[in-house]
């Protein structure tokens, strides 16, 4: 069984006319029997196509003898054999520095000496163990899957040919080929999580089914498949719905009302995992925080995407984008400021704004073009004016008979709050609100159309 399905899967490497084949061995029982399938299935060719590699971690005190033992086994086969140290240890995070370490020896064997496809001997009870152990730590159904089949690797391809193999078939083919191989004794620790999958998990599952293994590899295929579609559903979606500016994404909400919750869990899910494709994994956290806000009558909200990104509501749009970064120019103005006639000043690098008699007003050379919104007021108005930011309860007359809250201005008008947090109150000393700028002025401030000369509130501004 063993030898046949190792031959259907190499002979599924056919975009390589002339393969060789580069098998990382550690002595360990699955990938002895993988060297020996090999050495079977090519024992009529006297140049093996074929080679060894292996890295010896000198994590334990067999791990020079494992070396020794699998040089002089391929010297006397006449097997091209490849060997590493790994001098580095680490207190924490060795699994994972020493695979990364393993990989990286195949990766530069395959380029220099031109081994196209990287054979490995996992198998069917591994493939469960890392579906049980993504499950545990992740529980989400992007990592979800196993490994695949083959995969690209390095300027090559990884190759598993024994994937769908239990680790009792690897056991049979040993014993009945004399297979030697060495035991690792701490796979039988309940150090890692893994070991501890390996032991308690899976042989209970095998006693509930004897179909487990296969079953997990048929899960993974499908899961696999199942995750290529959504995100060749998630590539369309963001070409159709995303209109991306500098440093921001932009979701118009009607556009996906037709849309099902299922494909809105998934657009959403795809625009976020594009943002944080250079910061890590997506975060289901953060997009269950998203749909939760997105349920809510709120016509605005913000939330914290992590150290580079937010995504905010304004009503109608939903707004992915980098978190501004403090300007060191701009100006604070957290106390009143006096305006009296003749007078102007700058409110920051794009604003500016002055006080005039309307035959003496002066604006600087640099702010001409500027965008303006301006006002003439009574001639016998206030001669000094205050401007701050607006305050809880301020009120503003728009109309004869209509007072209204500037808060509520703002919500009815549908103005973003990034919009509400850069516009500015103006006041006469006695409170009297006569303008919120950029947006209205105060039904009482109007000056009369016969007055020839009367004072001017002008703002003007940068877009």
């Amino acid at each position: 069984m063993v030898i046949e399905t190792l031959r259907q899967q190499l002979a599924s490497c056919t975009s390589i006319p002339r393969p060789r084949y580069l098998l990382a061995v550690s002595t360990g029982v699955d990938s002895m029997v993988l060297l020996t399938a090999m050495e079977k299935l090519f024992a009529d060719q006297k140049d093996k196509p074929f080679a060894v590699a292996h890295v010896n971690h000198q994590l334990r005190t067999a791990s020079k003898e494992e070396a020794a033992f699998l040089s002089a086994y391929c010297a006397t086969r006449g097997i091209v054999y490849f060997e590493r140290t790994w001098e580095k240890r680490l207190a924490v995070g060795v699994e994972a520095a020493a695979r990364a370490f393993r990989y990286d020896f195949f990766k530069e064997i395959m380029a220099h000496d031109h081994y196209p496809i990287l054979l490995t001997a996992h198998h069917g009870d591994d493939q469960a163990e890392t579906m049980v152990m993504k499950m545990v730590r992740d529980g989400s159904l992007h990592n979800a899957f196993g490994m695949r089949q083959t995969q690209h690797f390095g300027q090559g391809i990884l190759l598993r040919p024994l994937l769908k193999l239990s680790k009792e078939d690897l056991h049979a083919f040993a014993a009945a080929n004399q297979v030697p191989y060495f035991e690792d004794e701490t796979n039988q620790q309940d150090l890692y999580l893994r070991n501890r999958i390996r032991h308690h998990i899976i042989p209970t599952l095998k006693k509930e089914n004897a179909q487990t293994i296969p079953h997990f590899q048929q899960l993974s295929e499908e899961m696999i498949y199942g995750q290529e579609l959504i995100a060749d559903l998630q590539k369309e979606w963001l070409s159709r719905y995303v209109e991306r500016r500098e440093n921001q994404q932009i979701v118009w909400l009607e556009q996906l009302s037709d849309l099902s919750k299922a494909a809105r869990y998934w657009f959403f899910a795809g625009l976020l995992q594009q943002t944080n494709s250079q910061q890590g994994a997506l975060n289901h956290k953060q997009l269950q925080q998203v749909l939760d806000a997105l349920d809510t009558p709120q016509g605005q909200w913000q939330i914290d995407m992590g150290d580079r990104w937010q995504m905010r509501r304004s009503y109608d749009v939903v707004i992915l984008e980098q978190k501004p970064v403090p300007s060191e120019t701009a100006v604070s103005w957290k106390q009143e400021m006096r305006v009296g006639i003749g007078s102007s000043l700058f409110l920051s690098e794009n604003e500016w704004i002055g006080f005039f008699r309307s035959d003496r007003i002066e604006i600087p050379k640099k702010i001409t073009n500027w965008s303006e919104f301006s006002q003439d007021l009574p001639l016998n108005y206030s001669s000094e004016l205050i401007l701050r930011k607006r305050k809880p309860g301020d009120r503003i007359q728009l109309q004869a008979n209509l007072r209204k809250k500037i808060s509520r201005y703002f919500i009815d008008g549908k103005v973003p709050n990034e919009q509400r947090e850069k516009s500015w109150v103006v006041t006469t000393p006695g409170q009297e609100v006569v303008a919120l700028i950029p947006y209205v002025f105060s039904y009482l401030s109007i000056a009369a159309e016969t007055d020839k000369i009367h004072y001017i509130l002008l703002y003007k501004y940068q877009e």
